[in-house]
């Protein structure tokens, strides 16, 4: 006996404590197969142990016996333990396998499978029978269908741990095979050698490790790894060995003491670049591993130091969600926050957008999936949801949405053990499966986000309590201001409208003396939720201050504004309403850029519309155009009625003549020629007046303009004409402060508007301009191109008119100018032949 014959000894010796491990861990039906196969082994072993200790040839037949049946038992209960892993229903083939044992007991036991059998130098010689090889392409049989059941249990599972134990089992089963391949060697060496039981030793302890471990070493890391290292070693063996022999090369009379100074050298400096080498080979070999989606890894991997300093969500969302879509290749990635009331799950954030989705996904906050996530605190694959006792609970619609959804998984975000978001992934692009890499990348986004979330979330709670009234939920008075301004510009760069609805509560005051301010505040709460109800999701309703309310309308009308506001006065009569006491609310009305451009103006005209409801009984809604019957109005335009208001615009209009006396006279030509077109137009006396004095003040912006550029006698280049552009804005910004001219601005700021969209300073168009802005830019123009300047020159009365009509529709109103060029005929009206 040689040493080689106490391998299946010491095997065997392994195989039981491996039975004993497995005995007392937690018992499941695997493992109780397992211990089977595990038992079938140990006896497998200890037989081929027996058989190799030089015994007489009688009982060398006895345990070659006993080995035969002990090696087809071992197979057989390894394969019933991979059927149980794989979770085999059908018992035919085992059934099957459990005969062809008996039939193996049968023919050993009764010598028809080995006749003879002896040992000579530790080789054991036997004479074999037809049918052990029959026996023996029966077992080739079960060895194909147990890496069939690997194989199919690796392509059909989504579990990237579950995977690599499948990955484990298929490298374990690969060495028994390999290694039982020498027991059919012809070389005595190699034939001798025990290695089927170190191979069978070395499956059962990787089995060992697959089924107690919940985690697994990703197999695709450990080659990454391992490539690395190789790599890392034959460099620096191949750098120090071209050193050597450069050296060599070079100094070829040196000492070899010389020579090994040297290669100490190089070696401590190859020690010095080592981790650079290393790091600039990794990022190599995982540029190769992951070649297209390497880049968004690598910023998923900077994930907390990029997204620090971000508090907004949105950002967020939009820095996180394409790059994790794109590092783990999936066709779309979302975010699910709770909503602060309810605790309801919504969609908020996707990509690619899906609207429909974000709108239809939602996990209220007792859905079992919130409370699986919440309690395990790990991903939860959407395609096993049948296969978790907790979600048993979830009804079909819920499954149904899930579905619907095309979601792949959903991990859970938490911060201070309180779940505060979820992540939703998709599915894997071209069929793919998440491996345990990309689970570790999305934990570590997720555990890094949960921080950076929160923050972001109370940022927004903080945002929201701060531009909110505390008593009826509705934005406050600070944010009214905000909105309104930010509505003004989107409608001054895009031509957009709105309408302000300001609304206050009739006799509240004696309400609260009556009732008390406790049932006051209960009123101001359910007006709040009144508001709310009566107008669309983007609409805006504000608390403006004590029982007084703004609606902000973007992109409506005045007319249908008006409606509105009747919807909200009705449902306030209707559903406020309680005790002995009838509430009812005023409102007044205004649009912009209608009623007033500036921000005050829009406000004033709503609210000399409330007052007029107020004026005229109660509970009614008051428009703009009401005001003009109303002799309590409170801002009135009646200009030529104030001679204060009409000297200052006569002092201000000579003041810009005298800056240019190529223009003198211009401000008040244009006045005139304006103030006729309104004439006919049939303007009311207050517009009429309003454009007079716009006429006269239009071009009040060019007193900031230096006087080498109005006095300049050629034509102006672009960079001399950006001044000349801002005249419009400043002089509305010099006027706004005197109350008698606040009707003149929207003129004076949107004379020089084109038809087409292409003017300044906003752009406006068609009818979106104000009526009086396009009367003045006619009149504007006019007077210009018939007047003499050095730079051009003057035109005559037909020409003038021929152009105009040639500019109508782009630069010009065409119903205006067809009316104008009948109003400017000389013959008509001498006196306002053009200037000779």
């Amino acid at each position: 006996m040689t040493i080689w014959a106490l391998v299946p000894l010491v095997t065997s010796i392994a195989y039981i404590v491996l039975l004993a491990v497995v005995l007392l861990s937690k018992r499941q039906p695997i493992t109780r197969v397992f211990s089977v196969f595990l038992g079938a082994a140990t006896f497998w072993s200890f037989t081929s142990f027996m058989l190799h200790i030089d015994a007489p040839p009688e009982q060398t037949l006895f345990w070659h016996t006993l080995l035969n049946i002990a090696l087809f038992a071992a197979m057989l209960m390894y394969y019933q333990f991979i059927r149980a892993y794989t979770n085999r229903r059908g018992k035919l083939f085992l059934i099957i396998g459990y005969l062809a044992l008996a039939l193996d007991i049968f023919f050993n036991l009764t010598g028809r499978l080995v006749t003879s059998a002896y040992i000579e130098d530790n080789v054991v010689y036997h004479t074999i029978t037809p049918i052990f090889y029959a026996v023996f392409i029966f077992a080739l049989l079960f060895i194909g269908v147990i890496i069939y059941h690997l194989v199919q249990k690796y392509r059909q599972s989504t579990d990237p741990a579950e995977r690599n134990r499948t990955l484990y089992l298929v490298l374990g089963w690969v060495i028994v095979v390999l290694s039982s391949y020498t027991n059919l060697s012809s070389n005595p060496k190699i034939y001798g050698l025990p290695l089927d039981h170190v191979g069978n030793f070395i499956n059962a302890g990787i089995i060992v490790y697959a089924i107690t471990q919940y985690r697994l070493i990703d197999i695709k890391l450990i080659a990454r790894k391992t490539l690395t290292y190789v790599l890392l070693f034959f460099s620096m063996i191949a750098i120090y060995a071209g050193a050597l022999f450069i050296a060599t090369r070079i100094f070829p009379a040196e000492e070899i003491s010389t020579i090994i100074l040297m290669a100490t050298l190089i070696v401590l400096i190859l020690a010095m670049t080592a981790r650079p080498l290393r790091a600039f080979i990794e990022k190599r070999i995982d540029q190769l591993f992951y070649q297209e989606t390497y880049e968004s890894r690598l910023a998923l991997m900077g994930f907390s130091r990029k997204m620090g300093n971000i508090l907004n969500l949105e950002e967020l969302a939009k820095s996180l969600l394409p790059d994790l879509a794109k590092s783990l290749n999936v066709n779309k990635t979302a975010l699910l926050f709770p909503d602060v009331a309810s605790g309801e799950f919504s969609l908020q954030y996707i990509h690619p957008a899906d609207e429909h989705l974000k709108t239809q996904f939602k996990l209220a906050s007792d859905n079992p999936v919130i409370a699986w996530l919440d309690k395990n605190n790990a991903q939860l694959y959407l395609n096993k949801l049948d296969s978790l006792p907790e979600l048993k609970g979830l009804w079909q619609i819920e499954k149904e949405q899930l579905q619907k959804s095309e979601m792949g998984l959903l991990y859970p975000i938490k911060s201070r053990e309180k779940l505060i978001g979820i992540i939703g992934l998709g599915n894997k692009k071209r069929g793919g499966i998440y491996s345990t890499e990309d689970l570790d990348l999305l934990i570590s986004v997720a555990n890094q986000a949960g921080i950076i979330i929160e923050n972001a979330q109370l940022y927004t709670q903080a945002t929201i309590r701060a531009n909110t009234d505390e008593l009826t939920r509705l934005y406050n008075h600070r944010h009214f201001h905000e909105r309104i301004e930010q509505e003004i510009a989107r409608g001054s760069r895009f031509g957009n409208t709105f309408s302000l609805i300001l609304l206050d509560l009739d006799l509240f005051k004696v309400y609260n003396d009556v009732y008390g301010h406790l049932a006051g505040d209960q009123l101001l709460r359910r007006l709040g939720k009144i508001l709310e109800n009566s107008i669309r999701s983007i609409d805006m309703a504000f608390r403006y201050g004590g029982e007084e309310f703004a609606i902000m309308l973007p992109g409506t009308k005045i007319e249908d504004a008006y409606h509105v506001a009747e919807r909200i006065r009705k449902n306030i009569e209707s559903k406020s309403s309680f005790r002995d006491m009838p509430i009812t609310a005023s409102l007044g009305m205004a649009n912009w850029p209608n009623d007033g451009v500036m921000k005050e103006e829009i406000i004033a005209k709503a609210d000399a519309a409330l007052y007029r409801s107020k004026e005229t009984g109660r509970n009614r809604t008051s428009l703009p155009a009401d005001l003009n019957n109303n002799p309590t109005q409170v801002i009135s335009s009646e200009l030529e009625a104030r001679p204060k208001a009409m000297s200052i615009i006569y002092a201000l209009a000579a003041t810009v003549d005298a800056k240019d006396h190529y223009t003198y006279g211009h401000s008040r030509k244009v006045s005139e020629y304006a103030v006729a077109l309104a004439e006919i137009l049939k303007l009311s006396e207050e517009k009429v007046e309003n454009i007079r004095a716009a006429g006269l003040l239009h071009d009040i912006g060019k007193i900031g303009v230096p006087d080498h550029i109005l006095t300049k006698p050629s034509a102006l280049d672009d960079e001399e004409w950006e001044p000349i552009k801002t005249h419009p804005e400043l002089g509305v910004e010099i006027l706004k402060r005197i109350m008698d001219l606040v009707n003149c601005l929207p003129a004076i700021l949107h004379h020089h508007e084109h038809f087409d969209g292409s003017g300044y300073p906003f752009g406006l168009k068609g009818e979106n301009i104000p009526l009086e802005a396009r009367i003045l830019s006619i009149a504007d123009a006019y007077d210009a191109v018939t007047s003499p300047r050095p730079y051009r020159t003057q035109l005559h009365t037909e020409q003038a008119i021929a152009e105009l009509k040639r500019c109508a529709g782009s630069q010009f109103d065409p119903e205006l100018v067809d009316i104008f060029c009948h109003v400017i005929k000389p013959e008509d009206h001498p006196q306002l032949k053009a200037s000779p």
